[in-house]
């Protein structure tokens, strides 16, 4: 279909549609702008960038474990009566049996201990590493998903938005026609050449018109409230979306996708896909969690020291003839013998759920062609579906148009112009449809790639 048609379509929506009031305050968005916006500001996406900061500090506390730990711990002790101790009396010179009750120790006992510990070898601090560096990767292709769906929705919720406006104008300018046909007819009507039943007929439409144009509003408000909130917008901020990437689509339709060329077979697929690729990570990550189990086995060493300064006194004081000190340093190593098995089950359970994660890879491999293969072809469906529209919305204006004439030259009814209305507009809200569908469908094709952050992210204005 030549490029004029789609011009002279264009033409016929956005000649006589002119924004309301309430649309004309606030900022005007593109899909650009609303994409940008969202990156910013989207709760979605800021969580999941929280998230993966905190992994990142997770890797700071993995390495933080084998580096030396050391603490100092202090105590002083107000013995406030001393506990006695019962000794036999045979042991100074009494009579056998006797007991006598002693007190040992003094009334203040200070302490200060330094201590440090070192690791010298543990297996399951080098594979615990590895796994915080996966965890960072893995919540870094979280930020990604998140990202990805994120933007794939309010790109939606914007071509819907979008459309729904469009429409809003369609109606407005077919009411304002509709009106100027019935302020004829009833000119006519006061003249003699109509009738009232021609009045009445237009006059039902005319108000049926309204009132669908009310509840089209309406669900326009809404469509805007959810767009504000995926973008992370307050709900009770004004904006409008503005029309150019349907403009530019409409007027240059070569510029989209064609579907027969959307080849599915790069072995990149899958491997484009941020869900897909943090599945593989998930299965490292267990893959280590299975390898750390096994670690449990191996023995481990480490090297220890402390140093303690105390006193013993009857009175408080700090005077430094009194302290006394001593130190230790020492290696500790740890052998397993047995855990009852334990560890054994640990490592079972591991590979059944490896065993798991792979069935859950072939399984997302498999819905993600099934994804591609049903974009290609709804994204073909919608191109043919727009071509076809676009024809219908040419007939019905003309066959508007002639009708309308014959009804103002008297050689035609009311019922007729009435019905050439109707079916003009049914084309029309076809039409706005379909473009929705046909955008919708592009985008989906783009998600099935796994490349829709990126082309949503450089759309141009």
């Amino acid at each position: 279909m030549s490029n004029n048609k789609y011009i002279l379509l264009i033409c016929l929506i956005t000649a006589y549609a002119w924004p309301t009031a309430a649309q004309q305050a606030g900022l005007t968005y593109t899909l650009h702008d609303c994409i940008r916006y969202t990156i910013e500001n989207s709760a979605n996406i800021k969580t999941a960038k929280i998230q993966e900061q905190i992994a990142d500090k997770k890797v700071n506390e993995v390495i933080g474990s084998g580096l030396p730990q050391i603490q100092v711990t202090g105590n002083i002790v107000n013995n406030l009566e001393l506990p006695a101790q019962i000794i036999p009396g045979e042991l100074f010179g009494g009579a056998a049996g006797s007991q006598y009750k002693l007190k040992f120790g003094t009334k203040f006992n200070t302490t200060f201990t330094g201590q440090a510990n070192q690791m010298l070898f543990n297996g399951s601090f080098w594979v615990g590493l590895d796994a915080a560096k996966s965890s960072e990767t893995y919540y870094r292709q979280g930020t990604e998903v998140a990202t990805d769906n994120t933007l794939y929705t309010v790109a939606v919720s914007y071509y819907r938005t979008l459309m729904a406006e469009k429409q809003i104008q369609l109606m407005e300018f077919n009411i304002t026609s509709l009106k100027r046909t019935l302020a004829d007819t009833k000119l006519l009507r006061d003249n003699g050449k109509a009738k009232n039943i021609d009045v009445d007929r237009l006059q039902v439409n005319y108000n049926n018109l309204q009132h669908q144009l009310k509840n089209i509003q309406e669900q326009v408000q809404q469509q805007y409230n959810q767009l504000k909130y995926l973008m992370g917008m307050p709900v009770d901020t004004r904006m409008t979306v503005r029309d150019a990437t349907l403009e530019i689509s409409a007027n240059s339709p070569g510029q989209l996708p064609v579907a027969d060329s959307l080849s599915f077979s790069d072995t990149r697929l899958y491997e484009d896909r941020s869900d897909f690729r943090q599945l593989l990570t998930s299965r490292e990550l267990q893959s280590l969690s299975k390898k750390n189990e096994w670690m449990k086995y191996v023995p481990s060493l480490s090297a220890f020291g402390s140093y303690t300064w105390s006193a013993q006194k009857n009175s408080f004081s700090f005077s430094s003839s009194d302290w006394m000190n001593y130190y230790s340093v020492g290696i500790q190593l740890s052998v397993p013998i047995f855990t009852g098995g334990q560890t054994y089950a640990r490592i079972q359970q591991a590979d059944l759920t490896l065993k798991q994660i792979d069935e859950q890879i072939k399984d997302v491999k498999s819905g993600i062609d099934m994804q591609a293969e049903n974009a290609r072809i709804a994204y073909r469906q919608a191109r043919l579906n727009i071509e076809c529209e676009i024809e219908n919305v040419e007939l019905a204006k003309k066959v508007y148009q002639v009708t309308e004439a014959e009804y103002r030259e008297g050689t035609n009814t009311a019922a007729a112009l009435v019905d050439a209305e109707t079916r003009l507009r049914e084309a029309q809200t076809n039409y706005i449809n379909s473009l929705l569908n046909l955008h919708v469908a592009v985008i989906d094709v783009e998600k099935a790639k796994g490349t829709i952050g990126t082309y949503l992210k450089n759309l141009e204005n």
